[in-house]
This record gives structure tokens, sequence and C-alpha cells, in this order.
């Protein structure tokens, strides 16, 4: 396959977006922007602002100086409204964009930060935009306290009318006790909020890999160090794993694209794991979608079809209701223009 080709196929293959952070995806432009207009611009600030992350530790440095730039409401739904715009561009026909709901200094708590969420992604929708959004919010395990989880999930509840479709457990794996969380992911669980977990960002974390594999969240998240005994678990429990492979490669997660833990996963039979590609942060790591399963061709050898195949297996992973009785809800009829979109370009694209 010439280059030419796999740029042009990876770009106009219709993808689902399942692991994508809100402000990780910001546009670099939109960052120095931001930076200047609110004065951000320390030594240590501008030197992470002009390289990409080397180890996951730089990687939420990175999400720190994201947060002093994006400082008010506006900023907010500016960046909701561009990361849609961009995940379009780059021929997104899904995503669940994941964020933590923060206070803005002076300008309003975590209500607020939902809505002016939802307000650059309903601006984005009201111009004509065509990919279909869902909002998952987001534990911080390093940050947030079991009260503030359940205040998340009053807001999930309260904004599910709005797309909110399930929660998050994410933040610096090095922090934190994620049972912490664990009353309150039970509790939105009951409510029919759906669960995902990040796992296995770092080494020696068995035994909370294990519990988690206990709760049986609705999908998880990167696995990158799993072990032998967990990954017999993993495997069993057919949980669909979210895969983002630039951001474990920068972030010395994984040491070579050829050892990424997509390869333990990946079959392309029916019944097995379903593996879908994420960016995580494409504004951190540089990488959009469709750049994520160019990734996954040359490393791992996958044709045309299989990629195709691959990305249209994604959908019954997402936190869409897709059953029979609900088609005619909003879930119901987003999934069925998904599958349209899928099925047209598996009509139109001229297959070797």
């Amino acid at each position: 396959m010439t280059a030419a080709r796999q740029s042009s196929f990876v770009q106009n293959l219709p993808k689902i977006e399942l692991h994508a952070h809100l402000n990780g995806s910001i546009r670099r432009s939109t960052l120095i922007d931001l930076a200047s207009a609110h004065h951000v611009d320390n030594a240590s600030s501008a030197f992470i602002l002009k390289r990409w992350p080397r180890t996951l530790s730089e990687a939420f440095d990175v999400f720190r100086v994201i947060h002093s730039c994006v400082v008010t409401l506006a900023d907010v739904e500016r960046l909701a409204y561009e990361v849609a715009q961009d995940l379009e561009g780059d021929g997104v026909v899904y995503a669940e964009i994941r964020t933590t709901p923060r206070a803005m200094e002076g300008e309003g708590g975590l209500e607020e930060y939902v809505g002016a969420v939802f307000g650059g992604f309903e601006r984005y929708a009201a111009e004509g935009g065509a990919v279909v959004l869902r909002v998952l919010l987001s534990f911080d395990r390093g940050k947030h306290t079991a009260a503030d989880a359940e205040r998340i999930i009053d807001l999930a509840l309260a904004h599910r009318q709005r797309g909110v479709v399930g929660i998050d457990l994410s933040g610096d794996p090095t922090k934190g006790d994620w049972s912490t969380f664990l009353p309150a992911l039970k509790r939105a669980r009951s409510l029919g909020l759906k669960i995902t977990l990040h796992a296995g960002e770092v080494t020696d974390r068995d035994s909370e890999m294990s519990q988690m594999l206990d709760f049986h969240p609705d999908r998880f998240g990167h696995c990158c160090f799993v072990s032998s005994s967990n990954m017999l678990r993993l495997k069993a429990s057919n949980i669909p794993i979210e895969l983002c492979l630039t951001s474990n490669l920068l972030s010395n997660s994984v040491a070579a694209l050829e050892n990424h833990h997509f390869g333990l996963h990946y079959s392309p039979t029916e019944g097995a794991t379903i593996c879908c590609i994420s960016t995580d942060d494409s504004g951190v790591f540089g990488s959009p979608l469709s750049n994520e399963y160019r990734l996954v061709m040359d490393g791992f050898g996958l044709d045309e079809r299989q990629t195709f195949e691959l990305a249209k297996r994604t959908l019954r992973a997402t936190f869409l209701e897709k059953r029979g009785e609900t088609e005619e809800s909003k879930d119901g009829k987003d999934w069925q223009s998904i599958q349209d979109k899928f099925d047209a370009f598996e009509k139109s694209w001229s297959w070797n």
C-alpha cells in the first residue's frame, strides 16, 4: 500500500473516539493563544509547550499548564467547540469526550463548567456539525474525595438529557486509592451510568487491577501493565479496552510500537476483546485518531479490511443505548446514523 493511499484510507475511514480528555485535546495554537491572553509566560510553561512529553509525569505537567491557560467559562466553551471541529476534520463520526469538572475562579462552580462544555458542543451542532458527541464526567483519583465523586455523579445525572453517558476514573495513577471511589461508582452504575476505569498505567498495581476486574466496568482504559494472572481474567471478561498507542509510546509506558499490548488483545475473530483505538490527548501528544489507525496498520500489519472492521466493531463498545426497543430514541437514531456511515464507506471505498 502506498503512503498516499494509506493516508486517504485512515482519513476517510469512519472513526469512533472513546478515550479523549477534553483539555488534553486542545489545539496547540489555542493553548499558546490562551497562555498569552492570561499571561502564562513563565519559563517552565514555555519549556513544556515547546516539546512533546517524554514520560507520564511530564504529560501531567502539560495538563497543569493547560489548566493554567483554560481559566474562564468562555475558554472552556471555545475548547469544546474546537475539539468537536477537529474531530470532524479527522473523520471521526462519534466521540465520547471525558472531562473533570472544576470550578473556574470567579466564574462559577462545577455546574457552570459542565454547562460551558455543552455550550461548545451545542454551538458546534447548531452550525451543522456532523460528529455525534457524548460526555463522560471524570473523578480525579489524586485530587477528589469520595464526597466530590458523589457530587460529580449528581452533575452527570442532571445533564443526562444533554448527553452525559458515563463516569470515568482517571488522574495520576501514582496517587490516591481507587477504592475510595468504589461506593460512588457502584451508585453511578445503579442509576444507569456507564463506567470506564483508567487501569494498569503503572507497574506494581496487581492488587488494584484485580479489584477493578472484580468490579467489572463497562470499559477499561490503557491496561499497559497487567500481570499474567490478571491478563487471563481480563481476556476472559471481554471488557472492551481503550488503547492509545502514541500516548503510551511518548509516556514510555510501552518501549516500541511493535511491543504495544494491542497485539495481545486484538483478534479479527468474532467474540474477541473489542480494542477501541483512541488518542487520549491529541493536543498533548500531537496525534489525531487517523494517525493512531495508521500506527496500528504499520505496527501490526492490519490490511484495509481488517482496519475497517476494527473501527466498525468499536461501535459496540460505545455507551449509546442500542437495543432494539430504543431505536426511536435519540441514542437509537444516532446509533443507526453511525452504522449508516460505516455502511456507506464500505460500499464506496475501492477495496484492494
